[in-house]
């Protein structure tokens, strides 16, 4: 009987095939998502965007964010002055929750830039929604508002007194606040687009797995 050397056992065919198949068979679990370019090994790719969440960040929150926050100190803080008289909106107190909706709407835009998860776009996609609410109720009030002070106007029988340059500033006060509530309202919407763009596109993100399948040596 012929003696088989370790050396011949190396080079026969049969038994390197058993060791290459046990050995790709305990590194398959290994293998996911790893790159390209041997055998048995396994490669991912994802649909619909490597980050879609990201896609929010197009419309550059953070700068909106600021121009929100700033319109909302400015109907806050002119509404204070503006308490005083029952024949505006302030007496509704409309400046002072609408300006309070756009500051918060406008941090959470901030903060959203600086670690955009999909907790964080829902939440801003939701405020959104409440504030255009509010918005359209608060741009009813200033129309309101500005058709008394108008008609106030109308009756005072004489121009350039205190009086009248009084209820004038009043008038375009509640123009200033109308204009305001536009503005914001035409960020609000356009943010809110980026926001369901994102929050639609990582739902409809797939993993797909495929596996590189080489032919083993016979």
């Amino acid at each position: 009987m012929k003696a088989i050397s370790p050396i011949g056992n190396l080079c026969n065919k049969n038994f390197f095939k058993k060791t290459f198949q046990s050995c790709k068979v305990s590194a398959a679990g290994m293998a996911e998502n790893q790159p390209t370019g041997d055998a048995g090994e396994y490669i991912s790719t994802v649909t619909g965007g490597t980050k879609p969440l990201h896609r929010f960040l197009r419309g550059e929150p953070k700068s909106i964010g600021i121009v929100l926050v700033f319109l909302g100190i400015c109907l806050f803080m002119f509404g204070i002055t503006m308490k005083t008289d029952q024949m505006t909106s302030a007496n509704f107190y409309t400046p002072f929750w609408l300006g309070i909706l756009f500051t918060i709407c406008g941090i959470l835009f901030i903060l959203t830039e600086r670690n955009p998860t999909k907790k964080m776009i829902t939440a801003c996609f939701a405020m959104s929604i409440v504030t255009t609410i509010g918005l359209i109720v608060g741009c009813i009030e200033f129309v309101w508002s500005i058709t008394k002070i108008q008609r106030h106007i109308w009756y005072l029988t004489e121009n350039g007194t205190e009086i009248h340059r009084y209820y004038m500033s009043l008038f375009v006060m509640e123009q200033v606040f109308l204009v305001h509530s536009l503005i914001g309202g035409v960020l609000l919407v356009t943010m809110m687009t980026f926001a369901r763009v994102a929050l639609r596109s990582s739902r409809t993100q797939a993993v797909v797995v495929m596996k590189n399948v080489s032919t083993v040596l016979e």
